[in-house]
Protein backbone atom coordinates (compact mmCIF):
# COMPACT_ATOMS: atom_id res chain seq x y z
CA UNK A 1 0.00 0.00 0.00
CA UNK A 2 1.10 3.54 -0.66
CA UNK A 3 0.35 6.60 1.43
CA UNK A 4 -2.77 7.41 -0.57
CA UNK A 5 -4.15 3.92 -0.01
CA UNK A 6 -3.47 4.28 3.71
CA UNK A 7 -5.54 7.47 3.86
CA UNK A 8 -8.39 5.85 1.93
CA UNK A 9 -8.41 2.83 4.23
CA UNK A 10 -8.37 5.09 7.29
CA UNK A 11 -11.30 7.09 5.96
CA UNK A 12 -13.26 3.88 5.46
CA UNK A 13 -12.74 2.42 8.95
CA UNK A 14 -12.73 5.73 10.86
CA UNK A 15 -15.32 7.79 8.96
CA UNK A 16 -15.74 10.37 11.73
CA UNK A 17 -12.07 11.31 11.62
CA UNK A 18 -11.22 14.56 9.83
CA UNK A 19 -8.58 13.54 7.29
CA UNK A 20 -8.54 16.81 5.35
CA UNK A 21 -4.98 17.83 4.50
CA UNK A 22 -3.56 14.99 6.60
CA UNK A 23 -0.23 13.40 5.75
CA UNK A 24 0.87 9.77 5.73
CA UNK A 25 4.59 9.05 5.94
CA UNK A 26 6.24 5.60 5.83
CA UNK A 27 8.28 4.60 8.90
CA UNK A 28 11.39 2.46 8.77
CA UNK A 29 10.31 -1.04 9.76
CA UNK A 30 13.73 -2.37 10.75
CA UNK A 31 14.00 -6.12 10.35
CA UNK A 32 10.29 -6.93 10.31
CA UNK A 33 8.09 -7.80 7.34
CA UNK A 34 5.45 -5.31 8.47
CA UNK A 35 4.91 -1.87 6.94
CA UNK A 36 4.34 1.15 9.18
CA UNK A 37 2.97 4.61 8.44
CA UNK A 38 2.42 7.68 10.58
CA UNK A 39 -0.73 9.68 9.82
CA UNK A 40 -0.47 13.30 10.98
CA UNK A 41 -3.76 15.18 11.30
CA UNK A 42 -4.29 18.92 10.99
CA UNK A 43 -5.20 19.18 14.68
CA UNK A 44 -1.69 18.06 15.61
CA UNK A 45 -2.62 14.50 16.62
CA UNK A 46 -1.29 11.41 14.90
CA UNK A 47 -1.62 7.64 14.74
CA UNK A 48 0.38 4.69 13.47
CA UNK A 49 -0.89 2.34 10.77
CA UNK A 50 0.59 -1.14 10.61
CA UNK A 51 0.05 -3.39 7.63
CA UNK A 52 1.09 -7.01 8.13
CA UNK A 53 0.98 -10.32 6.30
CA UNK A 54 0.31 -13.91 7.31
CA UNK A 55 3.73 -15.00 6.07
CA UNK A 56 4.96 -15.07 9.67
CA UNK A 57 2.53 -16.66 12.12
CA UNK A 58 3.48 -14.27 14.93
CA UNK A 59 2.18 -11.27 12.94
CA UNK A 60 -1.41 -12.18 13.70
CA UNK A 61 -0.58 -12.44 17.41
CA UNK A 62 -0.06 -8.69 17.90
CA UNK A 63 -3.71 -8.07 18.75
CA UNK A 64 -4.13 -10.81 21.38
CA UNK A 65 -0.67 -10.04 22.78
CA UNK A 66 -1.72 -6.40 23.24
CA UNK A 67 -4.82 -7.51 25.13
CA UNK A 68 -2.71 -9.64 27.46
CA UNK A 69 -0.31 -6.76 28.13
CA UNK A 70 -3.18 -4.35 28.80
CA UNK A 71 -4.81 -6.86 31.14
CA UNK A 72 -1.62 -6.83 33.20
CA UNK A 73 -1.27 -3.04 33.21
CA UNK A 74 1.85 -3.09 31.03
CA UNK A 75 2.65 -0.01 28.94
CA UNK A 76 1.93 -0.72 25.28
CA UNK A 77 0.13 1.11 22.44
CA UNK A 78 -3.65 1.24 22.29
CA UNK A 79 -5.26 -0.44 19.30
CA UNK A 80 -7.60 2.10 17.71
CA UNK A 81 -9.00 -0.21 15.04
CA UNK A 82 -8.14 -3.61 13.62
CA UNK A 83 -9.18 -4.56 10.09
CA UNK A 84 -8.51 -8.29 10.32
CA UNK A 85 -9.71 -9.03 6.78
CA UNK A 86 -7.18 -6.69 5.17
CA UNK A 87 -4.58 -7.17 7.93
CA UNK A 88 -4.26 -3.50 8.81
CA UNK A 89 -4.11 -2.06 12.32
CA UNK A 90 -4.42 1.53 13.56
CA UNK A 91 -2.41 2.19 16.70
CA UNK A 92 -1.78 4.91 19.22
CA UNK A 93 1.28 6.95 18.22
CA UNK A 94 3.77 6.73 21.08
CA UNK A 95 6.28 8.97 19.32
CA UNK A 96 9.79 8.21 18.08
CA UNK A 97 11.87 8.38 21.25
CA UNK A 98 13.23 4.85 21.53
CA UNK A 99 15.44 3.68 24.35
CA UNK A 100 18.08 3.30 21.63
CA UNK A 101 18.02 7.07 21.10
CA UNK A 102 19.47 7.48 24.61
CA UNK A 103 22.49 5.28 23.91
CA UNK A 104 24.91 8.22 24.23
CA UNK A 105 23.23 9.89 27.21
CA UNK A 106 24.95 10.32 30.56
CA UNK A 107 24.67 7.08 32.53
CA UNK A 108 22.89 8.87 35.36
CA UNK A 109 19.98 9.44 32.96
CA UNK A 110 20.32 6.39 30.74
CA UNK A 111 20.76 3.98 33.63
CA UNK A 112 17.54 5.17 35.26
CA UNK A 113 15.67 4.51 32.02
CA UNK A 114 16.92 0.92 32.00
CA UNK A 115 15.80 0.42 35.57
CA UNK A 116 12.30 1.61 34.63
CA UNK A 117 12.33 -0.96 31.82
CA UNK A 118 13.18 -3.66 34.38
CA UNK A 119 10.29 -2.50 36.57
CA UNK A 120 7.88 -2.63 33.62
CA UNK A 121 9.00 -5.99 32.24
CA UNK A 122 8.78 -7.44 35.76
CA UNK A 123 5.00 -7.06 35.51
CA UNK A 124 5.08 -9.34 32.49
CA UNK A 125 7.48 -11.77 34.14
CA UNK A 126 5.11 -12.24 37.07
CA UNK A 127 2.87 -14.35 34.83
CA UNK A 128 3.39 -18.06 34.35
CA UNK A 129 1.40 -21.15 33.38
CA UNK A 130 -0.16 -21.22 36.83
CA UNK A 131 -1.87 -17.82 36.71
CA UNK A 132 -2.47 -17.40 32.98
CA UNK A 133 -5.83 -18.52 31.68
CA UNK A 134 -5.98 -21.33 29.13
CA UNK A 135 -7.42 -18.83 26.65
CA UNK A 136 -4.48 -16.46 27.12
CA UNK A 137 -1.99 -19.29 26.70
CA UNK A 138 -3.70 -20.39 23.50
CA UNK A 139 -3.20 -16.87 22.07
CA UNK A 140 0.56 -16.88 22.64
CA UNK A 141 3.30 -17.96 20.29
CA UNK A 142 4.56 -21.49 21.07
CA UNK A 143 6.66 -21.40 24.23
CA UNK A 144 10.38 -22.00 24.45
CA UNK A 145 11.04 -25.71 24.48
CA UNK A 146 13.72 -28.08 23.27
CA UNK A 147 12.70 -27.69 19.63
CA UNK A 148 12.69 -23.88 19.68
CA UNK A 149 16.09 -23.67 21.39
CA UNK A 150 17.46 -26.16 18.84
CA UNK A 151 15.97 -24.07 16.04
CA UNK A 152 17.77 -20.96 17.35
CA UNK A 153 21.06 -22.83 17.48
CA UNK A 154 20.62 -24.19 13.95
CA UNK A 155 19.73 -20.66 12.83
CA UNK A 156 23.12 -19.53 14.13
CA UNK A 157 24.96 -22.29 12.29
CA UNK A 158 22.99 -21.96 9.05
CA UNK A 159 22.99 -18.19 8.75
CA UNK A 160 26.06 -16.97 10.65
CA UNK A 161 28.84 -19.56 10.79
CA UNK A 162 28.13 -20.68 7.23
CA UNK A 163 28.93 -17.12 6.07
CA UNK A 164 31.74 -16.06 8.37
CA UNK A 165 33.61 -19.10 9.68
CA UNK A 166 37.04 -19.84 8.22
CA UNK A 167 36.59 -23.45 9.27
CA UNK A 168 35.52 -25.95 6.62
CA UNK A 169 31.80 -26.89 6.47
CA UNK A 170 32.67 -30.38 7.70
CA UNK A 171 34.20 -28.90 10.87
CA UNK A 172 31.14 -26.71 11.37
CA UNK A 173 28.87 -29.75 11.02
CA UNK A 174 30.99 -31.63 13.54
CA UNK A 175 30.77 -28.73 15.97
CA UNK A 176 26.99 -28.64 15.61
CA UNK A 177 26.82 -32.22 16.87
CA UNK A 178 28.82 -31.53 20.03
CA UNK A 179 27.00 -32.53 23.20
CA UNK A 180 27.57 -29.10 24.80
CA UNK A 181 24.78 -27.61 22.68
CA UNK A 182 22.29 -30.23 23.89
CA UNK A 183 23.57 -29.70 27.42
CA UNK A 184 22.82 -25.99 27.08
CA UNK A 185 19.28 -26.76 25.92
CA UNK A 186 18.71 -29.22 28.76
CA UNK A 187 19.77 -26.51 31.19
CA UNK A 188 17.35 -24.01 29.63
CA UNK A 189 14.32 -26.32 29.66
CA UNK A 190 14.84 -27.41 33.25
CA UNK A 191 13.43 -24.21 34.80
CA UNK A 192 9.96 -22.79 35.18
CA UNK A 193 8.70 -20.68 32.28
CA UNK A 194 7.18 -17.22 32.56
CA UNK A 195 5.66 -14.78 30.11
CA UNK A 196 8.41 -12.99 28.15
CA UNK A 197 8.69 -10.42 25.37
CA UNK A 198 11.25 -12.53 23.44
CA UNK A 199 12.91 -9.53 21.69
CA UNK A 200 13.50 -7.09 24.52
CA UNK A 201 16.07 -4.73 23.00
CA UNK A 202 16.47 -0.96 22.85
CA UNK A 203 14.70 -0.43 19.53
CA UNK A 204 11.61 -2.24 20.79
CA UNK A 205 11.12 0.14 23.71
CA UNK A 206 9.69 3.64 23.31
CA UNK A 207 9.98 6.29 26.02
CA UNK A 208 6.56 7.97 26.14
CA UNK A 209 5.49 10.38 28.87
CA UNK A 210 8.65 9.39 30.77
CA UNK A 211 7.63 5.71 30.82
CA UNK A 212 8.92 2.73 28.81
CA UNK A 213 6.37 1.31 26.38
CA UNK A 214 6.94 -2.03 24.69
CA UNK A 215 6.43 -2.55 20.96
CA UNK A 216 7.05 -5.48 18.58
CA UNK A 217 5.84 -7.94 21.20
CA UNK A 218 3.94 -10.22 18.83
CA UNK A 219 6.46 -12.91 19.84
CA UNK A 220 5.02 -12.96 23.37
CA UNK A 221 5.38 -16.46 24.77
CA UNK A 222 6.36 -18.58 27.75
CA UNK A 223 10.09 -18.75 28.34
CA UNK A 224 12.83 -17.79 30.74
CA UNK A 225 12.91 -14.35 32.31
CA UNK A 226 16.68 -14.48 32.02
CA UNK A 227 16.31 -14.55 28.22
CA UNK A 228 14.59 -11.14 28.23
CA UNK A 229 17.19 -9.61 30.55
CA UNK A 230 19.99 -11.05 28.40
CA UNK A 231 18.34 -9.52 25.32
CA UNK A 232 18.34 -6.14 27.06
CA UNK A 233 21.85 -6.01 28.51
CA UNK A 234 23.64 -7.80 25.65
CA UNK A 235 21.78 -5.78 23.03
CA UNK A 236 24.24 -5.31 20.13
CA UNK A 237 22.59 -2.01 19.17
CA UNK A 238 24.11 -0.31 22.22
CA UNK A 239 27.19 -0.49 24.45
CA UNK A 240 27.64 -0.85 28.20
CA UNK A 241 30.59 -0.87 30.50
CA UNK A 242 30.81 -3.92 32.74
CA UNK A 243 29.78 -1.78 35.71
CA UNK A 244 26.73 -0.45 33.87
CA UNK A 245 25.66 -3.90 32.72
CA UNK A 246 26.11 -5.34 36.21
CA UNK A 247 23.98 -2.55 37.66
CA UNK A 248 21.05 -3.51 35.43
CA UNK A 249 21.51 -7.25 35.95
CA UNK A 250 21.73 -6.97 39.74
CA UNK A 251 18.62 -4.78 39.79
CA UNK A 252 16.71 -7.24 37.62
CA UNK A 253 17.51 -10.18 39.90
CA UNK A 254 17.68 -8.34 43.23
CA UNK A 255 15.06 -10.57 44.87
CA UNK A 256 16.55 -13.87 43.72
CA UNK A 257 19.46 -16.08 44.71
CA UNK A 258 22.38 -15.71 42.28
CA UNK A 259 23.08 -19.43 42.53
CA UNK A 260 19.68 -19.92 40.90
CA UNK A 261 19.63 -17.18 38.24
CA UNK A 262 23.36 -16.84 37.49
CA UNK A 263 23.91 -20.03 35.45
CA UNK A 264 20.58 -19.58 33.66
CA UNK A 265 21.44 -16.01 32.76
CA UNK A 266 24.79 -17.03 31.27
CA UNK A 267 23.10 -19.79 29.28
CA UNK A 268 20.34 -17.48 28.03
CA UNK A 269 22.88 -14.82 27.08
CA UNK A 270 24.78 -17.26 24.84
CA UNK A 271 21.58 -18.62 23.36
CA UNK A 272 20.20 -15.15 22.64
CA UNK A 273 23.42 -13.90 21.04
CA UNK A 274 23.64 -16.95 18.79
CA UNK A 275 20.11 -16.19 17.63
CA UNK A 276 20.98 -12.51 17.11
CA UNK A 277 24.09 -13.30 15.06
CA UNK A 278 22.04 -15.60 12.83
CA UNK A 279 19.37 -12.93 12.42
CA UNK A 280 21.77 -10.11 11.54
CA UNK A 281 23.54 -12.26 8.97
CA UNK A 282 20.31 -13.48 7.39
CA UNK A 283 18.84 -9.97 7.23
CA UNK A 284 22.02 -8.51 5.77
CA UNK A 285 23.33 -11.26 3.52
CA UNK A 286 20.12 -12.92 2.36
CA UNK A 287 17.41 -10.28 2.58
CA UNK A 288 19.48 -7.29 1.48
CA UNK A 289 19.06 -5.29 4.70
CA UNK A 290 22.78 -4.63 4.90
CA UNK A 291 22.46 -2.09 7.73
CA UNK A 292 22.16 -5.04 10.12
CA UNK A 293 25.64 -6.30 9.29
CA UNK A 294 27.23 -3.47 11.27
CA UNK A 295 25.86 -4.96 14.52
CA UNK A 296 27.64 -8.28 14.06
CA UNK A 297 31.02 -7.16 15.53
CA UNK A 298 29.44 -6.00 18.80
CA UNK A 299 27.33 -9.15 19.08
CA UNK A 300 30.54 -11.15 18.61
CA UNK A 301 32.31 -9.12 21.29
CA UNK A 302 29.45 -9.80 23.67
CA UNK A 303 29.34 -13.56 23.17
CA UNK A 304 33.15 -13.82 23.30
CA UNK A 305 33.10 -12.03 26.65
CA UNK A 306 30.56 -14.49 28.07
CA UNK A 307 32.37 -17.55 26.72
CA UNK A 308 35.73 -16.36 28.06
CA UNK A 309 34.32 -15.91 31.55
CA UNK A 310 32.28 -19.10 31.81
CA UNK A 311 32.50 -22.79 31.01
CA UNK A 312 29.56 -22.65 28.58
CA UNK A 313 30.16 -24.01 25.07
CA UNK A 314 33.96 -24.44 25.33
CA UNK A 315 34.20 -26.03 21.86
CA UNK A 316 32.40 -23.09 20.27
CA UNK A 317 34.86 -20.56 21.73
CA UNK A 318 37.72 -21.11 19.22
CA UNK A 319 35.28 -20.94 16.33
CA UNK A 320 34.40 -17.38 17.29
CA UNK A 321 37.94 -16.07 17.77
CA UNK A 322 39.17 -13.23 15.58
CA UNK A 323 41.34 -15.70 13.70
CA UNK A 324 38.43 -18.05 12.99
CA UNK A 325 35.89 -15.45 11.83
CA UNK A 326 36.18 -13.47 8.62
CA UNK A 327 34.03 -10.32 8.70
Amino acid sequence: MNSEDIIKSTSKVLPKLNLDDCKSVPINNGGSDRDYYRISLVDGSSMIVMQYTSDRPDNIKFDPATKILKKNGICSPEIIYHDKENMIMWLEDLGSDHLWDHRDSEWNKRGKLYLTVIDEISKLHSNNEKNLSSDDISQLEPGFDKDLYKWEQDYFFDHFLSYYSRRAPSYQDSLRQESEFNKLIENLISSERFLIHRDLQSQNIIIHKKKPYFIDYQGLRLGLREYDIASLVYDPYVTFTKTQRDEIINYAFKDRDKNEWGPLFEACSCQRLMQALGAYSRLGNELGKTEFLKFIPRALENIREILENSDILPRLTPYLSEEAISL
